[in-house]
């Protein structure tokens, strides 16, 4: 089946939910792992990147741990890439790697979220003919919490 994943992690409470789901994974069908971060550069010369490239690297390396705590063989990188090109960039990563299916969190922003959002996940889909998982959405985001079968009322 799969023998590489690369795995898409972002410094949201969805990267973490993806870590998880991603060890699930990989644990099960025994693959390996190669963990992606990129820090946003935005395309607004004022406009300061979330996190330092220490922070990003930090959080490549606290996944790479994880994963292997959990039995998962796991490399990673952390890198900076202007923000209309990060798909391109993960797209890339996946192609180098020779990477048999990319994993992606979910935020699953709505309204006016959406509208501001980027559509990463989007834009991988319509480059690559991989497999895209999308982990599911955490339980709460602050934006949105999804229905889960046990709380529908009827």
């Amino acid at each position: 089946m799969w023998h590489r994943l690369l795995f898409a992690i972002d410094q949201y409470e969805s990267g973490q939910t993806a870590l998880r789901f991603t060890s699930e994974i990989a644990g099960g069908i025994d693959a390996q792992v190669s963990v992606i971060h990129i820090r946003e550069i935005s395309k607004w010369a004022r406009v300061p990147p979330l996190e330092t490239p220490a922070e990003a690297e930090s959080l490549v390396q606290e996944a790479i741990l994880n994963l292997q705590l959990a039995g998962v063989r796991a490399d990673g990188i952390a890198c900076s890439v202007p923000e209309d090109l990060i798909a391109s960039r993960i797209f890339g990563e996946a192609r180098s790697r020779m990477c048999d299916a990319i994993i992606v969190g979910s935020r699953r922003l709505h309204g006016m979220h959406r509208l501001s959002g980027r559509n990463i996940r989007d834009r991988i889909l319509r480059m690559t003919s991989l497999p895209v998982l999308v982990a599911p959405t955490p339980l709460r985001n602050g934006i949105h919490k999804p229905v889960r079968f046990g709380s529908i009322s009827g």
